[in-house]
């Protein structure tokens, strides 16, 4: 399954590390999309970034998509196979890992944050668009679908300036009480 990576050109550094993160997990197989700004609400830009990928797969008929925003970090060797082989057969979204929410039965998330690395499913492509662009899109997904989380989180985000909060971000805090792949 192709990865599909939202980049923004300016941010030399996070390409440099993303290049890195694929190659310690074997992919080959990606296409970088760039990421929109909008100086006015930058919430907009992220979600049109997001949306332009889903678009796309959805005219073109195929089943699902796979995005990762490109502060991609994998918890292990292997993590990205791991969440491949671990596709449930029964979902909208299926996340990654999540920075912030509640994780319920099933491995059900209710109210996240993080789209650091997920699938789409074309039953879940309208839905997706039609979500409003005055908020972040991974607090949009809040109770519209079944968003399974992958059990252990295979993908967190690196510690970095954060375009979208204008400040240095670090996520170490918000998965301490979480369970990584790869990591005991």
């Amino acid at each position: 399954m192709k990865l599909n990576i939202i980049h923004l050109q300016h941010r030399t550094d996070r390409l440099e590390i993303l290049h890195k993160e694929l190659k310690a997990q074997h992919i080959k197989d990606y296409k970088l999309w760039d990421g929109i700004i909008d100086e006015e609400l930058i919430c907009r830009g992220i979600s049109q970034a997001h949306k332009q990928i889903v678009q796309h797969f959805k005219k073109s008929g195929i089943p699902m998509v796979l995005i990762a925003e490109d502060d991609v970090q994998f918890t292990a060797p292997g993590a990205f196979q791991y969440f491949l082989n671990t596709i449930p057969d029964d979902f909208d979204i299926y996340l990654g890992g999540i920075i912030y929410g509640t994780i319920g039965a099933d491995e059900i998330a209710e109210n996240f944050s993080g789209t650091t690395l997920y699938i789409v499913h074309e039953r879940f492509y309208d839905t997706f668009l039609s979500l409003p662009e005055d908020c972040h899109i991974d607090r949009a997904l809040g109770g519209k679908g079944k968003a399974i989380v992958c059990n252990p989180f295979v993908a967190i985000q690196h510690n970095g300036f954060s375009d979208n909060k204008k400040r240095f971000c670090e996520y170490e805090p918000y998965i301490r009480d979480r369970k990584l792949f790869g990591v005991s």
